[in-house]
């Protein structure tokens, strides 16, 4: 039977939107950082999302060439404070409208999602 339109939808929704939002959100803060902040600041100061994304799509290709292994939840999980530490940085490093750190809210909800999926994702457990 051919999967209808809405299910592929929802499998798409399921897989990219996450990551599509904390991508989005780090373009947000280097788009609004200050020019006069220098290039290497502006990219330190919003590579949070993109942090988040790259550890999604490391849980994908973990599943997928099919090297899933128990071992592997605990330095997922680990690799997680990595985008943890880069918002605790944004904080302090970001030059532009302050008030564009209430988007960290969302990228810790994507975060947690991330997390969630992608220590199943490289354990190959599922609850």
């Amino acid at each position: 039977m051919i999967p209808s339109i809405s299910a592929w939808l929802a499998w798409a929704g399921y897989v990219g939107v996450a990551p599509l939002i904390a991508i989005g959100i780090s373009i947000a803060y280097f788009i609004s950082s200050s020019r006069q902040q220098t290039l290497g600041g502006r990219l330190a100061a919003s590579s949070h999302g993109v942090a988040i994304a790259l550890l999604y799509a490391a849980a994908w290709v973990v599943l997928l060439s099919g090297k899933s292994n128990r071992s592997l939840g605990s330095i997922y999980a680990f690799a997680l404070l990595l985008p943890v530490a880069l918002i605790v940085t944004s904080f302090f490093i970001y030059r532009g409208n302050r008030l564009i750190h209430w988007l960290q809210p969302v990228n810790l909800l994507c975060l947690l999602w991330i997390g969630f999926a992608g220590v199943m994702m490289v354990t190959g457990e599922s609850l």
